[in-house]
């Protein structure tokens, strides 16, 4: 089975955008792919016929693995295969899909599947990060040239897109910014007025050739939607595959736009008010067999750090947390925790220091050791997703618990508290990840 040689186009690893649009997608347990429509699929990591969140989450966290280290689609497999197949998700199964209670024959598992998910989910990640930088670079370079690998394996309707050049923002890129379906290999060049005339192109106008349809794929008459592109004067109709007529990076920013609010049970750090609720009824601390926390011993506690000096304006307090966490130097931090790589980035540093009153920049030395060594984390639904909650528990003159909460985009924000508080534990609340029950 061939390596995937050209992902990795324009982009270098570890490309950090790509990393944030993949960890900023949520979960959804899905039968079939086209369950999903194209928007939410931009925004949730789905897996068909994966219907248990453990197996989702191995899967997930082998593809955040490819892209962090660069891995070829054979390591990711060989990775990837004694896992799934460890646990039952392998072959050819009987399946009760969940929507319907219907019994099916279905493939799960296979060296086939791996490569689709390994091909399409790089490829989606890689696209919309370079979405995202041609469309802050559109004022310098605000023609885009759709490029297709031009050999046999390039399928016909995405070859006669290759060479055809429009206006960033003309509603051509809503639908047909690639890739265009599975396995597609296709990309955009961004180019200069200059450069353009240089080449002899002449832009192009899509108004009024894109149209779009509903195609059945499924035996029970569901549909997925495809975009079709008409040269009228060419009689060519170029179109995507069904289900691929959105663009990943249009529809999921990489921020996220809830992630500087906090929980709604920690209203002293609220914006006016405005917090991100939790959803009721998920497990507790209880059900998972845990121990309250006021009656944690000390030897299970980590030394408290010391309190840093707080900062006399926003930017000095940002600076403080920048240099607390590694990011006065570079850009993008990779830290180690039992579950995962996090990724701590300088430019979501802004929104911890919006209310200076609140001095939050003294306690950013409790973020790494929260994260490197939890006493516990959470899978946390919210109102708007799944959310990563790491708890730490410090001895010294404070008595400390942390919740360092991992935002969609690879942000975090944390709260620092006094153990004794009767309320902490009603921040222990979501799927145990760690330690393991």
């Amino acid at each position: 089975m061939p390596d995937l040689p050209d992902l990795h186009f324009a982009l270098g690893l570890p490309p950090e955008r790509a990393i944030a649009y993949f960890k900023a997608k949520g979960y959804a347990i899905t039968f079939d792919w086209h369950e999903l429509q194209a928007e939410a699929q931009a925004k949730a990591f789905t897996v068909a016929k994966c219907v248990k969140l453990d197996i989702l989450t191995d899967i997930r966290n082998a593809v955040q693995k490819a892209l962090d280290e660069g891995q070829t689609q054979r390591q990711f497999a060989k990775e990837l295969t004694p896992t799934l197949q460890a646990k039952g998700w392998w072959g050819r199964q009987e399946v009760v899909d969940p929507r319907t209670g219907e019994v099916r024959r279905a493939q799960l598992g296979s060296p086939w599947r791996l490569r689709t998910i390994y091909e399409t989910n790089l490829a989606t990640a890689y696209a919309a990060g370079r979405y995202q930088e041609q469309l802050e670079n559109a004022e310098d370079q605000p023609y885009w040239m759709y490029v297709a690998v031009m050999n046999a394996r390039t399928r016909p309707a995405h070859a006669a897109l290759n060479g055809r050049t429009f206006r960033f923002d003309d509603p051509f890129w809503s639908s047909f910014y690639p890739p265009n379906g599975w396995n597609c290999r296709c990309r955009v060049r961004a180019m200069d007025g200059d450069r353009l005339a240089r080449k002899g192109v002449k832009p192009e106008s899509s108004a009024g050739r894109i149209t779009h349809e509903d195609v059945r794929v499924s035996r029970d008459g569901r549909t997925a939607r495809m975009a079709i592109f008409e040269d009228r004067n060419a009689n060519v109709r170029m179109q995507t595959d069904p289900g691929w007529a959105y663009t990943p990076g249009k529809s999921w920013p990489l921020t996220d736009r809830n992630g500087g609010l906090p929980d709604c049970s920690t209203r002293e750090f609220a914006e006016g008010g405005k917090c991100i609720k939790m959803l009721m009824g998920q497990p507790d601390w209880r059900s998972q067999g845990r121990p309250d926390l006021r009656d944690v011993p000390q030897d299970l506690r980590r030394p408290a750090p010391a309190l840093l000096p707080a900062g006399k304006t926003r930017e000095e307090a940002e600076a403080i947390l920048a240099r607390a966490l590694g990011l006065d130097k570079r850009p993008l931090v990779t830290v180690q925790t039992p579950i995962e790589q996090v990724y701590l980035k300088r430019e979501l540093l802004a929104h911890l220091v919006a209310k200076p009153e609140n001095a939050r920049e003294r306690y950013a030395g409790f973020i790494l050791p929260t994260l490197q060594h939890p006493f516990e984390i959470y899978l946390t639904e919210y109102e708007d997703g799944f959310r990563e909650r790491y708890v730490g528990l410090f001895t010294g003159k404070y008595n400390l618990l942390t919740i360092v909460r991992i935002n969609q985009d690879g942000s975090v924000l944390w709260n620092v508290m006094n153990v004794e508080d009767k309320r902490l534990n009603k921040q222990r609340v979501g799927e145990l990840l760690y330690p393991k029950k």
